[in-house]
């Protein structure tokens, strides 16, 4: 029943139908604020779900940083390490190469020297051969 079908008698409004009317109205008034408490209700349920899934998406995504800047970390120090083995070995290698270098020329100057000597031990051997042989040839 709606505010203008109520009906008037004969001094006004029927007193019966209006505080009828009055309790009907609170009665939906009432019933419509339990439903809109409820879905409040429901509202900041659905609310405190979703903030702590946010809280915990916030905390996984804050591990994942903290995990790629600790494998950012590792891998550039990996990184480093891998230079350094690289330079050390390089310097290594240039090294060994130096003494092989200087080990060849040791070796080149025995050989030379060798070389000298034999020459000398030759020239020392056609000597004692042609003195053997002169000293046959007087013999004779």
């Amino acid at each position: 029943m709606d505010e203008n079908n109520l009906p008037k008698g004969l001094f006004g409004l029927n007193k019966k139908e209006v505080e009828s009317y009055i309790v009907n109205i609170k009665k939906d008034y009432e019933n419509e604020v339990s439903e809109l408490s409820n879905k409040l209700q429901e509202m900041k349920n659905e609310n405190i779900k979703l903030t702590e899934k946010l809280n915990k998406l916030m905390k996984e995504k804050n591990e994942i940083e903290a995990s790629k800047a600790n494998i950012s970390d590792v891998l550039l120090r990996a990184q480093e390490q891998a230079n350094q083995i690289i330079e050390d070995g390089r310097k290594q290698a240039e090294k060994e190469r130096e003494d092989v270098d200087l080990l060849i020329e040791e070796q080149r100057e025995k050989l030379i020297d060798a070389k000298i000597e034999l020459a000398m031990l030759k020239d020392k051997a056609k000597e004692i051969i042609s003195k053997f042989a002169d000293d046959l040839t007087k013999l004779q």
